[in-house]
């Protein structure tokens, strides 16, 4: 196997196994035997476990930009804003294991989230420069990316599908009534 090959190949054995077993059945062991290669071949490409998550939480999160980025069906940027919102709930639902592993290694490292939340901030922005929301722009940013993350943060309290596409729902609109400049 080359080089290459072999570090797709582990990538892959272990987002297989994240996917369908859960996060705590990514071992190196069982990431290993999934790829048919030896524990010295995972350590030399990925380090250690937690180099592993990394990369996969990374290559993860390309793909997921990479949807994000898709150009709009609508022109109009509240319905951008919408689409995105929705790509991250779908993406969150789609890959729970994955969305699970992004978000403990996003409390460690921030960064990971920055392309998102600037990707985000400037819809939002475009919103605030044609008087559809108010401002401050990172206040309006900071109030989208909260209630985003809280629809998100009910993966982990074991609602269904249904309930937390309701309540995300409810959640972006709550925060767009709130911004939304308003003449009276």
């Amino acid at each position: 196997m080359a080089n290459v090959d072999s570090e797709t190949a582990i990538l892959d054995a272990a987002a297989a196994l994240l996917e369908t077993q859960g996060v705590a059945s990514l071992t190196t062991r069982a990431v290993c035997d999934a790829a048919g290669v030896k524990a010295p071949t995972l350590y030399h490409y990925f380090g250690d476990k937690d180099g592993l998550e990394r990369a996969l939480v990374r290559r993860g999160l390309a793909d997921f930009m990479q949807r994000k980025r898709l150009p709009a069906a609508s022109a109009d940027p509240l319905e951008q804003l919408r689409a995105g919102w929705d790509v991250a709930l779908e993406f969150a639902l789609k890959r729970p294991a994955l969305y699970e592993l992004f978000a403990r290694h996003a409390r460690a490292e921030p960064d990971l989230v920055a392309d998102a939340y600037a990707l985000m901030h400037a819809r939002v922005q475009r919103l605030v420069d044609m008087g559809r929301f108010r401002g401050p722009i990172d206040e309006a940013a900071r109030a989208m990316w909260a209630a985003s993350n809280g629809a998100l943060s009910l993966l982990q309290s074991g609602a269904s599908r249904k309930d937390i596409e309701a309540t995300s729902g409810l959640l972006f609109n709550a925060v767009v009534r709130e911004l939304s400049a308003s003449t009276s």
